[in-house]
């Protein structure tokens, strides 16, 4: 065989092989029609491939349960987040091209995707995993949570004499912390409060709380690491996860926190499977799992766990102090709505939030 036919021969395996490919992408594996069936495709599939938010040390942390019980299915995880990137994951997908089989998307762009049709399902997930809180499927079939947000107080206990450790929300509206205390500028606390307060009441507190003068903030790292080092006092309105992580680093850091009665819940992290995804079997029986009680202890560690699942760190601690979570759920339509009206009364300009 001359070198020219060689050639010739190569390219047209090569064809051929990039024509295979394509064809596989363009008709993925099909979702079994009960657990067992997905089950057994999923250790067929042997990976999945994920993107989330999870820092590089949280994932080991999250995962360690999977890889005990499926050893044989490997999963492949990028971390993303912003929607910035989601909106470029959006546009890639619409033109075919699918760089994961289960994708964490982002509250803006939920129904942009459902819409798009690039979502797999509607997927049974309460039938396929009955053991799970039902709040942990969206209503429609397409998303799962698995990592959820509460809403705290944070404060220096350094600073706070025990006596005046604000211990409901009603207590950052006391004269005491008048400029020494932090408030988030995106609401995204008092926003999920409204779900249990109303409109009004929601308005009117914080509408108080901005005459109480507080420090206005932008995100809650920064603050955070400064509420620490004993520039503020306390934070009204914290993530528990990120004083969570902040104290696993550092078990000396000068941080604590108050779970008020009424504790605002979000959805933080709720993946779903997408639709051309190379192993959808695999990324249900994931996103199962991580929903489930087992896949809960993951996220227990990095301060992400469930409020809804008995059993869980967050669930306990809830118990303790006679706590309740406030959820819209997967509502977000009126989450959105009264962010608006927190920013207006707060004076910022819709987008400066």
């Amino acid at each position: 065989m001359t070198l020219l036919v060689r050639l010739q021969v190569a390219v047209a395996l090569a064809f051929v092989a990039g024509v295979a490919a394509v064809c596989q992408s363009a008709n993925p594996p099909p979702l079994g029609k009960s657990f067992e069936e997905i089950e057994r495709s999923a250790i067929r599939e042997g990976k999945v491939r994920m993107a989330t938010a999870l820092q590089r040390d949280e994932e080991p942390l999250v995962l360690k349960g999977f890889y005990q019980k499926y050893p044989m299915i490997k999963v492949e995880h990028t971390r993303v987040s912003g929607v910035a990137r989601t909106e470029r994951f959006f546009t890639e997908a619409l033109a075919g091209l699918v760089e994961f089989d289960l994708y964490d998307v982002s509250d803006e762009l939920k129904t942009k995707f459902v819409k798009a049709g690039l979502l797999a399902g509607p997927v049974e997930w309460r039938r396929f995993f009955p053991n799970v809180p039902p709040i942990h499927f969206s209503p429609d079939g397409y998303f799962v949570g698995v990592g959820f947000s509460t809403h705290v107080i944070a404060y220096n206990p350094a600073l706070v004499p025990p006596d005046r450790v604000p211990k409901r929300w009603e207590d950052c509206l006391d004269p005491y912390w008048k400029g020494k205390f932090v408030v988030d500028t995106r609401a995204r606390t008092f926003a999920t409060l409204a779900h249990a307060w109303g409109d009004a009441k929601t308005l009117d507190y914080v509408t108080r709380l901005k005459n109480n003068q507080p420090i206005w903030k932008r995100g809650q790292s920064e603050s955070l690491t400064q509420l620490a080092a004993g520039e503020y006092q306390m934070i009204c309105g914290a993530y528990y996860q990120s004083i969570h992580r902040i104290l696993k680093l550092d078990s000396r850091a000068r941080l604590a926190m108050s779970l008020p009665p009424e504790l605002p819940v979000g959805m933080g992290e709720s993946p779903a499977v997408m639709k051309g995804a190379e192993s959808p079997n695999a990324a249900v029986v994931l996103l199962g799992w991580l929903a489930s009680a087992e896949g809960q202890k993951g996220y227990d560690q990095i301060g992400r766990g469930s409020p809804f699942l008995e059993g869980t760190e967050k669930w306990r601690r809830m118990q303790q102090v006679g706590a309740r979570a406030v959820s819209g759920g997967w509502e977000a339509e009126y989450e959105t709505a009264m962010l608006e009206k927190i920013s207006a009364a707060w004076g910022f300009a819709p987008g400066k939030k």
